[in-house]
């Protein structure tokens, strides 16, 4: 049975965050990985994170303080996040881009990634080779004598006299005991555990795709819970645009159909109502907060006069991903769409997904998707009276999208459902990331970062660029920082 200073559970993030800083400071540090890669959500799903007042906006003229940042967080959240792990996240968020970047991984400072924040500060500092880069992290590491287990679980934290005195682990099948006086719960929420998220959400499962990582499925926080620590407080999800899915792998398969849905076309719920400026499309946050509220998911309806126009002509929308592939490829923005030559193909091939209908009438339409008759068919009258006005006196959505009526069938209903990123919070804490009681009583040696961790967000996670790996980079740092001093 070895023993270890610290014990960091979970290799994405905030897990390779905190091992390394805590090696750096001369801890001896093992660093738990359930699956056979390292990197997590933090390297396979992001391209980039959160930075306030960083060198690179300085160099570039970006005018983005810590106070701006803390101010701006805290009105989106009407005071409900914990003020002093907002603080504690923006004002480490500097020093830590500097700190990944000696390291080995670098980052440049992009234009926002989303259309509806142009005018917003620049936040968004992309990964520069990123796979390289994590992988110099963890050669540091591991140069420091750090210790990286892959195909390690962690099962169970033992307390000695109300003090952390083992971790079990299970390492590539066989069950052990590593001895240590600190543990770092990083293993990314809880995403991975559909019993866990139903639990946590207010919609069917069925209409939820998931981005997140597949083995974050709770294990910190369970652990957690079973030595008296709060893992249930204010547990979201990371709610991330509405996708069209038609194959469970692979929801972008069909190009044209993922294209129609970042534009902001006609949309109806379940009663077969409009219920949003659809223009929302261009903010993936808050795109993915209006479907969850939809009860998660959507149908943009369409008629054959678009389908004929969108296949042979381009049309000047911006898709609202265009920007993030175009940013990761350094390439120019079009501002256009199609024309989409095979979204006729791709149509008739879906329409046995469940995700695409399609019919001779509204009316007959409205039957296949089990929605009100006649609330679909007054909504789309509606529309199409204010599509001869070019004004939206209802959800007031942009003239320059108020083009296309719904007319001439057949007709077609395209399901979008919610796309999420993962969960975020579960674990209460202090703004050392310090593990809490319900009587926010510290439970010595014991730290919550990452996914895993509540207090920076509320009912939604903030639409700044970045802020969730952000998060996670800087609550890993905060933590390892906070063993480090406690146990010079």
């Amino acid at each position: 049975m070895e023993n270890y200073d610290l014990v960091v559970v979970g290799a994405g993030s905030s897990g390779i965050s905190a091992a390394l800083t805590a090696a750096e400071a001369g801890l001896k540090v093992a660093l738990l990985e359930k699956g056979d890669k390292f990197g997590g959500a933090g390297m396979f799903g992001a391209q980039g994170l959160f930075g306030a007042n960083t060198k690179l906006q300085k160099e570039a003229g970006v005018n983005y303080s810590v106070k701006d940042a803390y101010e701006e967080i805290l009105n989106y959240t009407h005071h409900r996040s914990d003020a002093r792990i907002v603080k504690a996240i923006i004002k480490e968020s500097a020093e830590t881009l500097a700190w990944m970047s000696k390291n080995g991984l670098a980052t440049e400072l992009v234009t926002n990634t989303q259309e509806v924040h142009q005018n917003h500060p620049r936040t968004y500092h992309q990964y520069i080779d990123k796979f390289n880069g994590f992988k110099k992290m963890i050669n540091k590491f591991e140069n420091l004598s750090g210790s990286l287990f892959l195909k390690t679980s962690a099962k169970k934290l033992l307390q000695d006299n109300g003090r952390l005195s083992e971790i079990e682990i299970t390492h590539d099948g066989t069950d052990e005991c590593m001895n240590t006086k600190n543990v770092i719960l990083a293993d990314g929420g809880f995403i991975g555990d559909k019993d866990l998220v139903k639990k946590n959400v207010n919609i069917d499962l069925n209409n939820l795709y998931s981005m997140g990582e597949r083995k974050a499925t709770g294990d910190g926080l369970r652990m957690l819970g079973e030595i008296g620590g709060v893992n249930n407080y204010k547990p979201l999800l990371e709610n991330h645009a509405a996708s069209i899915v038609t194959n469970d792998k692979n929801p972008w398969e069909n190009a044209s159909l993922a294209t129609l849905s970042t534009l902001p076309l006609l949309w109806v719920d379940n009663s077969g109502k409009r219920f949003t400026n659809e223009d929302v499309v261009y903010d993936f946050a808050l795109w993915g907060n209006v479907t969850y509220t939809a009860g998660g998911y959507y149908y943009i309806i369409i008629d054959q006069d678009f389908v004929d126009y969108i296949s042979k002509n381009e049309l000047d929308w911006t898709g609202s991903f265009e920007r993030t592939f175009t940013l990761l490829q350094h390439l120019p923005m079009t501002h256009k769409v199609g024309p989409m030559k095979t979204l006729k193909q791709e149509l008739d091939t879906a329409l046995t997904s469940k995700a695409v209908f399609k019919a001779d009438s509204l009316t007959d339409l409205a039957k296949l998707l089990n929605i009100d008759e006649n609330n679909f068919v007054e909504t789309t009258n509606q529309y199409n009276k204010l599509i001869s006005k070019h004004v939206d006196d209802d959800f007031y959505k942009d003239q320059k999208f108020m083009k296309f009526p719904i007319c001439n069938g057949p007709f077609y209903a395209l399901k979008a459902i919610l796309t999420t990123l993962g969960t975020v919070g579960g674990g209460l804490v202090n703004e050392k990331f310090q593990a809490l009681t319900a009587g926010r009583k510290v439970i010595p040696g014991v730290y919550v970062v990452g996914n895993n961790a509540a207090g920076m967000f509320d009912s939604a996670y903030p639409t700044i660029e970045g802020l969730s790996n952000g998060f996670a980079w800087n609550s890993g740092r905060i933590a390892a920082k906070t063993i480090a001093k406690l146990n010079k």
